[in-house]
């Protein structure tokens, strides 16, 4: 019996050492590592993201997902008082955006492929804010854009 426990107890413990990072603090990197189970996406936003929030929105064609991010630049138009919105990820189904596509307002990310009888396929887009407010214009760049595209993965 203790040979059998041993090895078990070890691989549990293995197990348990492999924790995710936490959404709402920076891990080691300093990147904070978003995941959105129902929407089925991940991601990696850098460390500038610090005190983000997000806020969903759902209509009959899309679902997006906005992240927003202190600033203190009270000439900078604010949906959410005391926050910038740098990043929103629209998610569409795969009908809705073969309509809308053509805007260009969006810049598609990746798909989803359904594999629920009678789910839809998703298309996952980002759109950035135009112009950053006065206090992240040095904190943002198309380097941070980068990241941020580069560290989505849709599952």
């Amino acid at each position: 019996m203790k040979k059998i426990f041993i090895p078990l107890f070890f691989i549990l413990l293995l197990v348990g050492c492999g924790k995710e990072p936490i959404m709402d603090q920076p891990a080691e990197d300093g990147n904070f590592y978003y995941r959105n189970e129902d929407l089925g996406f991940n991601l990696t936003l850098p460390p500038e993201f610090l005190y983000y929030q997000t806020q969903r929105k759902e209509t009959a064609d899309y679902t997006d997902l906005e992240f927003f991010v202190p600033t203190a630049d009270t000439n900078y138009y604010q949906d959410v008082p005391g926050y910038g919105k740098p990043v929103v990820v629209r998610i569409f189904n795969k009908d809705s955006w073969e309509k809308a596509s053509g805007e260009g307002i969006y810049q598609k990310l990746g798909e989803n492929k359904s594999w629920l009888p009678g789910g839809k396929d998703k298309i996952y887009t980002i759109k950035f804010w135009d112009e950053a407010p006065v206090d992240w214009q040095s904190k943002w760049s198309e380097e941070t854009k980068k990241k941020v595209i580069e560290g989505f993965k849709a599952r």
